[in-house]
């Protein structure tokens, strides 16, 4: 038999408690919604919380619109420890005295990672190498070489010492960074840059572009985050490079086909930029991107949506 299309259309963010992962956020908003098209925007790891912005329905053809918003994490770097996973969920691989370490030796040393920077993926994330997921190959106690990838720090600010351990500091720290940054890598990586060996715990990503969340988790918005309209969500990403536009019923027409030709000539714009097209009732028709001299569809819905 035939799927049943979508039928809920829309947006929830939503902030993931610990100890689930995102598919397990994105199957109780199947089940919430009664709706079977879901997806989200970026995985969470389970023992982190945070920022989540799941799509239903139609929606989901716009997630790869906010994959590339800057996201803004918290949590804490444990020096002195390292861990097979790199946070507090894997077990101790090594142990340094790091009890001597100051504030001001951290914060020197984190100044080094902002900017572009190369990372090494760990061995517990998603990312395919040979076919294969990285941490499927972890569970078997294998490990491949990974290639390093670039991404972005836009801040990186260390705070006051939170705790100890063993006597070794435990030091806050919030972070800005492209998608794709491991944190806890990058809290690995500052432990080794200070000569000793550190992981991260407490994880909590606080925004995903202007979505913001606060300090303390909310363990109840997976069952009372409203649904949020396409329109609504779309609006964050108005800036720079993203512009909303609004065309007459005509040029909605021809947006709607889909076809490669310049629909929207008459609006400006620069080699990469992006348009959010609306039609004269302000509904969602249609992503436009500029190449070529010429606006071509990246995504035309099937429906228009509010």
């Amino acid at each position: 038999m035939p799927r049943k299309p979508p039928t809920v259309h829309g947006f929830v963010v939503v902030d993931k408690p610990v100890g689930i992962t995102s598919h397990d956020v994105v199957a109780r908003l199947r089940r919430r919604f009664s709706e079977r098209r879901v997806g989200h925007s970026g995985t969470l790891d389970p023992d982190a919380t945070g920022v989540l912005i799941v799509a239903l329905g139609n929606a989901t053809r716009l997630l790869q619109f906010l994959g590339d918003l800057p996201k803004t994490y918290t949590g804490e770097v444990v020096f002195g420890t390292s861990t097979s996973t790199l946070d507090a969920s894997g077990e101790v691989t090594a142990s340094r005295d790091m009890s001597m370490l100051t504030l001001e030796r951290v914060r020197d040393a984190a100044k080094a990672f902002v900017g572009e920077i190369a990372q090494i993926p760990p061995m517990v994330s998603a990312i395919r190498v040979g076919g294969r997921r990285l941490h499927e190959i972890a569970r078997e106690g294998g490990e491949v070489e990974r290639e390093p990838r670039h991404v972005t720090i836009h801040r990186y600010v260390v705070g006051d010492i939170a705790d100890r351990v063993d006597g070794n500091p435990v030091v806050d720290i919030e972070v800005t960074c492209s998608s794709g940054t491991y944190i806890r890598t990058l809290a690995a990586d500052l432990g080794e840059a200070l000569g000793g060996v550190a992981h991260l715990r407490n994880l909590r990503r606080r925004a995903i572009g202007d979505f913001v969340l606060g300090s303390e988790h909310d363990p109840t918005s997976i069952d009372t985050a409203p649904l949020q309209s396409a329109v609504s969500v779309m609006a964050h990403l108005d800036g720079v490079n993203v512009a909303m536009v609004s065309v007459d019923s005509d040029t909605a027409v021809k947006v709607r086909n889909g076809r490669a030709f310049d629909a929207l000539g008459e609006i400006d714009g620069r080699e990469g930029e992006r348009r959010i097209v609306l039609n004269d009732r302000k509904e969602l028709i249609a992503v436009y991107s500029r190449a070529s001299n010429a606006w071509r569809a990246e995504v035309v819905m099937p429906e228009p949506l509010a």
